[in-house]
């Protein structure tokens, strides 16, 4: 008996067909389907998928759990791959199922069932993480073909059944394979309408189970045949007379109870593993993580639709347990142990889902996979073809999980989806989504959505919102139409238009601006609503880990750590934010870690105080704190809670050593190179990846804002960021205080402060790409507030640095369609390409602007102490200090009180002339002004800085 288990652990691969034919042969595992013959010519692996699928019926919904492989050299091509056919290309390839989830069918009650996403009841589900299930993952034709797929699997092997540890065990899976075969049989059965369970001469047992089993019962004595062959036939009379006879089950059942018995005969069914030499895994700054890299062993890298990527030890082959010795020795307890770690070693450890991979980078035969959590797998596989295997296969699982418009990876992108990006057009995603992400997206007319057809490969449906005249009621309906766009020879037509158009884009330019009409409608086109990060739709599966990673969506109620006044201490005045004083401090708190008693301790934090006179925004500044709250990322600051002292509102975080990264550039600009700021670039991208799969919105991305926790200058390390709270939220600045954000802040949201999403990032996103290109250097500081208004006006750019492709992506998330921009993902995965392929690209001469040096910024203000006050002004001693050294001048400022308007501020206005004027040894020097315009009523607040404090300290002691 045991000698089939041995068989089936030490077989060879089946012997495959050699291709005879010159040219290129794809086959297909349904047996009434012709194969695909081509002689000449030059195809893409998804072009020849395409053509597979027209033959096998299969839908464009499913089109993308389809791939092509390689039987003889056991691998599968990436959608990307060019065949070039000539006269000595002689390649046989199978049209075969790639992407497999398991227990899509939920039969199987101990795992969690798969299904596509369908929009009822859409947002209930997501707030609860399990809903109503949604559409099938598999068509009828899909299902056919994974059934034919799956009986040529089991016999040849390819889906190897598992391996027993007893004999009963041994026993019960040659029944197992047994009751495939009756299941195959019955199949075809009902399909000939064949009469059971007599059988013709030319269908036998033997043909439908492993060819390991029949090769096993073949070297068995007539006896045991015999037994077999009689074991079998009573299989086969008992399910039809209980099953087939009285029209119990249905060709559907079958091939469902075949495939989910599939599932648990064979050993890791459905996954895919690829042997590595060499493999590392390591967090974010590590030089040495964990190494896998001994030229003695061998790594092994398991990916699967349902558990996403893990990895182990190549197991070593351990003896039958009939060959080993039965008497009990001394050293058994020993040899126990050291099975239990065998099995260990044995054990798979899991890497990361796909939803958490944020891109993927080939180097040859490597393959380096970064995740969202700042982790990285560096794995050396068997040859270039493996790697680009290895990622295409996690490329699409992600898109079936996490993002259906996205690739990780440039050297597997399949062309249509990158044609799609370019297009804003969605794949096959049903009416029901298209007409769902018109109304999110405000539903006005002649808003419309692209999508490929969901049955017809030809075909790309614009989904258009129109309206209508109801003469019996007196009102206006809102109705969505389907326009088909006929894809044919490379030609774009919109049906009923004569002309054909060579691109997507020249057609809807052509349409742009036309009144369209149909039935009882006309309209004009106006906006595209093109797909974005992490949509969800029909396109992708829900898993149980893949709806673990959906967004989560914002709180309804403000929620964040309350800090009670007598656990802070503040200390020094640290700047000027915006309507808020920055301090450091310090927290006290208990530790906890101690099971028997707890220990006071004390940490360094950074206090941001709401001013008292700006409590009307004190809701807009708990939102942020809320926000802040709902993120843990190790390059965003932590914050610890909010305190509210008296009438000051206190946001309480995280201190950051090494200050603001614009000033850092600045000092240390001769020591920048161009790895540091590419670090600098990948860790706030990935920040804001993170942010954008929460669908949160920061709002005010700048290097002010990025602060930098580690120089990294000296030492393998390297620089580390951590993105800063956006403080006060742009809904409640004045216009004038978001004229002068510009180019931070997004266009759109200059003239309405509500328009704020994720494309707002991306935006801000560009101008810090740019400031980080010129050490730090501040765009556009020699512009006026009209200046930069027109600036944003006349659609214009930024001073474009000397690498093309980095100007590239500057210009790009700097789009002013905030809907061209791309997702953070993308970024990320240009970033390293940029890295990769131009290492000296951010070496940038800094542009020369003139800076008038009487204007001040009042972050660099540090206060020291109040010096006097009046009925409408005060006067403070502050240290101006932009190094952040403390090495700065000590300044007099003077300002008018919150509330002060009118003719006190012409007053200050005429003092500030006056000043301007005078020079002499016994009257203060005018050293400049400092304008923070909105904080009160919409009126501006103004700071004279004077050069001589002298004066003032005389004042205020003569008075005492």
């Amino acid at each position: 008996m045991m000698a089939f288990c041995a068989k089936i652990r030490n077989s060879k691969k089946p012997e495959l067909d050699v291709c005879i034919r010159e040219g290129l042969e794809i086959n297909f595992y349904s047996t009434d389907k012709s194969p695909i013959y081509l002689l000449e010519g030059v195809y893409t692996a998804e072009e020849l998928c395409v053509k597979s699928a027209l033959i096998c019926n299969i839908s464009p919904l499913c089109h993308n759990l389809f791939a092509l492989y390689n039987e003889k050299d056991n691998l599968w091509y990436a959608p990307n791959h060019t065949f070039k056919i000539e006269a000595n290309t002689c390649l046989k390839l199978y049209y075969r199922v790639r992407f497999i989830f398991t227990n899509w069918h939920g039969t199987n009650e101990n795992e969690s069932s798969i299904w596509r996403y369908y929009p009822k009841k859409q947002k209930e589900d997501y707030e609860k993480k399990q809903g109503q299930e949604g559409t099938p993952l598999l068509d009828a034709s899909s299902l056919d073909y994974l059934f034919a797929q799956g009986q040529y699997e089991l016999v040849k092997c390819l889906a190897p059944v598992r391996d027993p540890n007893t004999d009963q065990e041994l026993h019960d899976i040659e029944n197992e394979c047994l009751g495939m075969a009756v299941l195959a049989i019955s199949h075809l059965a009902i399909k000939r309408k064949m009469q059971l369970p007599e059988l013709p001469r030319d269908i036998s047992y033997k043909k439908y189970i492993p060819e390991t089993l029949n090769k096993t019962i073949k070297q068995r004595n007539v006896l045991t045949r015999i037994r077999i062959n009689n074991v079998f036939k009573d299989f086969l009379k008992e399910f039809n007379n209980k099953t087939i006879c009285d029209s119990s089950v249905s060709l559907h059942d079958l091939k469902v109870k075949y495939l989910s018995t599939l599932e648990t005969l064979t050993k890791n069914y459905g996954a895919e593993i690829f042997a590595s030499s060499y493999l590392k895994v390591l967090l974010e700054g590590e030089q040495n993580g964990f190494s896998a890299g001994h030229s003695m062993l061998e790594y092994e890298v398991m990916v699967t639709g349902n558990t996403g990527i893990q990895w182990r030890e190549k197991p070593t082959c351990l003896a039958p347990e009939k060959e080993k010795k039965p008497k009990r020795k001394k050293g058994d307890g020993k040899n126990r142990r050291s099975e239990e770690q065998m099995k260990q070693k044995d054990q798979w450890i899991s890497f990361c889902y796909f939803p958490e991979i944020t891109h993927i980078v080939i180097k040859e035969d490597t393959v380096v996979v970064y995740s969202q959590d700042n982790k990285r797998m560096d794995l050396k596989l068997l040859s270039p073809e493996q790697a680009l295997s290895f990622t295409a296969l996690v490329d699409g699982y992600f898109r079936l999980t996490a993002d259906a418009h996205h690739y990780l990876c440039t050297d597997v992108a399949p062309p249509l989806i990158v044609e799609n990006i370019k297009n804003g057009c969605h794949g096959p995603i049903c009416t029901e989504y298209a007409v769902n992400k018109i109304r999110q997206e405000g539903n006005e007319e002649g808003m419309f959505v692209l999508r490929w057809s969901c049955t017809d490969f030809n075909h790309i449906l614009m989904t258009v919102a129109c309206s209508r005249s109801s003469q019996l009621e007196s009102k206006t309906l809102k109705q969505y139409k389907n326009f088909p766009i006929e894809v044919k020879v490379g030609k774009y037509c919109l049906l009923g238009l004569d002309q054909g158009f060579d691109s997507l884009k020249d057609l809807l330019k052509h349409l742009k601006g036309q009144v369209l009409r149909t039935d009882d409608v006309s309209f004009t086109l106006k906006r595209c609503c093109p797909p974005k990060p992490r949509e969800i739709s029909n396109l992708l599966v829900a898993t149980k880990k893949a709806m673990d990673w959906q967004p989560v969506y914002h709180l309804s109620q403000l929620s964040f750590h309350r800090i009670l006044k007598d656990e802070i201490v503040q200390l020094d005045h640290m700047g000027r934010g915006t309507r808020t004083q920055i301090y450091s401090g310090k927290l006290n708190y208990k530790d906890d870690d101690c099971e028997s008693f707890s220990t006071e301790k004390e940490m360094k934090v950074i206090l941001k105080v709401l001013d008292p006179s700006h409590r009307d925004i004190s809701l807009a500044f708990f939102e942020t704190a809320s926000m802040m709250r709902q993120v843990s990322h190790k390059h965003i600051v932590l914050l610890y809670g909010v305190c509210v002292r008296d009438v000051e509102n206190i946001m309480v975080e995280e201190y950051v050593d090494c200050g603001p990264l614009d000033l850092f550039m600045h000092r240390k600009s001769e020591f920048l190179t161009t790895p540091w700021k590419f670090q600098v670039a990948k860790q706030l991208a990935s920040a804001l990846s993170y942010l954008e799969d929460k669908d949160l919105v920061h709002g005010n991305v700048c290097t002010k804002n990025i602060l930098l926790a580690r120089e990294g200058i000296e030492g393998e390390c390297g620089p580390f960021i951590k993105l800063s709270d956006p403080g006060i939220p742009i809904t409640v600045l004045t216009r004038q205080e978001r004229v002068e954000r510009i180019p931070w802040i997004a266009p759109e949201c200059v003239e309405d402060c509500k328009i704020l999403n994720v494309a707002t990032d991306k935006w801000s996103f560009g101008t810090t790409l740019w400031e980080i290109c010129f050490n730090g250097e501040v765009p556009l500081k020699d512009r006026t507030l009209a200046e930069k208004e027109r600036f944003y006006d006349g659609c214009f750019m930024l001073v474009a640095p000397a690498c093309k492709e980095l100007a590239d992506l500057i210009n790009q998330c700097m789009n002013y369609d905030p809907n061209r921009r791309p997702f953070f993902r993308a970024i990320m995965r240009e970033i390293n390409k940029l890295e990769e392929q131009n290492p000296d690209i951010v070496s940038e001469i800094t542009p020369h602007a003139e800076v008038d040096p009487t204007l001040f910024e009042k972050r660099f203000l540090k206060r020291v102490r109040d010096l006097g006050e009046g009925h409408f002004g005060k006067v403070e001693l502050c240290r101006y200090d932009p190094e952040g050294d403390n090495t700065g001048d000590l300044v007099a400022v003077k300002s008018l009180k919150p509330g002060s308007g009118g003719n006190h501020i012409a007053d200050l206005k005429k003092e500030i002339e006056i000043l301007r004027n005078l020079y002499h040894d016994n009257i203060v020097k005018y050293k400049g002004i400092c304008e923070e315009d909105g904080l009160f009523d919409l009126l501006p607040t103004h700071f004279i800085v004077f050069r001589n404090c002298k004066l003032w300290e005389f004042l205020k002691v003569s008075k005492n």
